[in-house]
């Protein structure tokens, strides 16, 4: 595929054109009609489930027992949540999964994604979330325009965007947490991803807003 990666250089037309093209990539995908035998996995609650049962085994590397617990109150939080979001063909279809931006490359500032490994079925809040995770509060605000722009989110989606902005977050931590060579970056974005679940856990709005650094044991 031609065109560069972003490499952190994120201009506002970049970012608001990152909405566009997730939100056509949605809009696509309203409209898919899989063939038969058309299998791909299913990002949820049971995948989810999954993955804190392999960050169990490995937390200690980059989480105090405190810290953990945090982590638990937040997947189950997340786990219950899940089971009362509606599913239906306006919220819920075939995604990317992993469109973050080492999987865009750019042509000027026209983004086009690759790396469709991850492609599966789950809510397109989720597949939101995991491009919102590495934009700063006001790119993200930008995102969501550039998408609203293509096809429009429901008046409250806030609340349920950051529901899925964590689990997303706690996910990539399940990923990398086997991986010794991971454990430095892990530890050192703690002070970020504990008070995006402290926030969360408390109610407190956080995805538009600058977050304050939590003080990590």
């Amino acid at each position: 595929m031609e065109g560069d990666h972003a490499n952190g250089n994120f201009t506002d037309s970049r970012v608001y054109n990152m909405g566009v093209l997730m939100g056509r990539l949605h809009k696509v995908a309203a409209n898919f009609v899989p063939a038969p035998g058309f299998v791909r996995p299913i990002w949820g609650a049971q995948s989810f489930k999954l993955e804190m049962t392999k960050l169990e085994r490995h937390y200690t590397c980059f989480l105090s027992d405190k810290a953990w617990r945090s982590y638990q109150a937040a997947a189950e939080k997340i786990i219950s949540k899940l089971a009362v979001i509606p599913k239906n063909d306006d919220n819920y279809g075939l995604i990317h999964a992993d469109l973050h931006s080492g999987n865009i490359v750019f042509i000027d500032e026209q983004p086009y994604p690759i790396d469709f490994g991850r492609c599966g079925y789950g809510y397109y809040l989720y597949d939101i979330a995991g491009t919102l995770l590495e934009l700063k509060a006001n790119h993200r605000w930008l995102f969501i325009q550039g998408y609203e722009s293509v096809r429009k989110l429901e008046t409250n989606f806030v609340k349920d965007l950051e529901c899925f902005f964590i689990m997303f977050m706690i996910e990539n931590y399940c990923h990398h947490s086997s991986d010794p060579r991971e454990t430095t970056s892990l530890i050192n974005e703690q002070k970020y991803a504990q008070a995006y679940i402290r926030n969360f856990l408390n109610n407190t709005p956080f995805l538009f807003e600058m977050i304050q650094p939590a003080k990590v044991d």
